[in-house]
This record gives C-alpha cells, sequence and structure tokens, in this order.
C-alpha cells in the first residue's frame, strides 16, 4: 500500500513513475504526430535502448521505494512518556498509566471513538480500521513487550510497534489528547477485556 511508505519513498517511486508516464504517452501521442515514421530506423538506435532504460528505472523504483524499512518501526524504543512496570501478570501496577478504573475506560473506548476502529468483543464493537484487539495477547508476544505495557504503548505512541497488515499513522497519538486518568483507564479495560477472553 503506498500510504505505508515514508514520504521520501512516495516522492521517489511518484517521480519514477511519472518520468516513465510522461515517456510512453510522448511516444504514444506527441513523437508519431510530429513525425509519422516515428521512430524509424535511425530512431530504434536510440528509441529502445531508452525505452528499456525507463523500464528498467521502473522497476527499480519499485524494488527501492517500494520497500519500507521495518527495521525501525520494530526497534522503535519505548516512549519517554510511558515509564511503566508490569506485574508478574503483564498488568501495571506502576507508571503515569497503572491502576486505572476498567469501568471508566469502558465509557471511555466508546466517547474516544476506539469501537469505530477496533473490534473488542467486551465492548460490542466490530471496527476493522485498526487491529482487532481481541488478539492483543498475540501482538504484545511479538513485540516482545508485557501486555500492559503494549496496551498503553500502542495508545500513547501507536506508531512505535505497527501490527502487520496495517499502515504507520493510521491511528491518532492518544497521549496527546487524552489525560493520563483517561489512557490508565483505557489500559486498565482493554487488559481485562483481552485477558478475560483469553
Amino acid at each position: 500500500m503506498v500510504f505505508a511508505l515514508s514520504t521520501g519513498h512516495q516522492i521517489g517511486l511518484a517521480a519514477t513513475g511519472a518520468a516513465f508516464i510522461v515517456f510512453a504517452l510522448l511516444s504514444s501521442f506527441v513523437f508519431p504526430r510530429i513525425s509519422p515514421d516515428f521512430p524509424g530506423k535511425k530512431g530504434m538506435v536510440w528509441y529502445i535502448p531508452l525505452a528499456v532504460c525507463f523500464f528498467a528505472a521502473m522497476i527499480s523504483a519499485v524494488l527501492v521505494f517500494g520497500r519500507e524499512k521495518k527495521s525501525a518501526e520494530a526497534a522503535a524504543p519505548p516512549s519517554a512518556t510511558t515509564p511503566s512496570t508490569p506485574s508478574g501478570n503483564g498488568k501495571l501496577t506502576s507508571g503515569p498509566y497503572a491502576n486505572g478504573d476498567a469501568v471508566a475506560g469502558k465509557k471511555e473506548f466508546a466517547s474516544a471513538g476506539c469501537t469505530g476502529c477496533h473490534a473488542l468483543k467486551a465492548a460490542g464493537s466490530s471496527g476493522v480500521v485498526g487491529p482487532d484487539l481481541d488478539k492483543l495477547a498475540t501482538e504484545a508476544a511479538g513485540a516482545k513487550m508485557p501486555l500492559g505495557q503494549f496496551i498503553a504503548e500502542s495508545i500513547d505512541n501507536p506508531d512505535a510497534y505497527i501490527a502487520p497488515g496495517y499502515p504507520k499513522g493510521t491511528m491518532p497519538p492518544f497521549g496527546t489528547t487524552l489525560t493520563k486518568k483517561q489512557i490508565a483507564d483505557l489500559v486498565a479495560f482493554v487488559y481485562g477485556a483481552v485477558t478475560s477472553s483469553a
């Protein structure tokens, strides 16, 4: 998906594609009007190598610019704003998002718009824009993080770990719009929902 690429990669891919399209349109419509015999016997000497170069450039651009670096996403350090200590079961027991109220978190889940993007049985939601939250334990294991810390990080800084199959930048960083108490409540609700359904 093109939107999942960084801006630099999108520009590189778009520029190469545009050059290829311009060359193809000129070859198809403009040059034959100027010279009906285009490219002619003499022109074939330069036209065929040029066409091959454009084709090779487009394929190379797709291979180079169409591939986003995943190691940077996977190796992204946890956000400095979410220090926490998971207990033995992975629940947050200290830090700014610990010991939240799951009942308040369920209300916050609905009012913050989470139900429109995520599926979570406990919330009665079936959104498909973002990952299925009932499978968060598997995602946390893939990120090598305790579940509670993973939930807090995903709310506060969602681009720190990108679930496979989802583009970067889809979920807003709620750490900038919700209070620490609201996030703690969300963490408590989602943690309880995920662990009770496991």
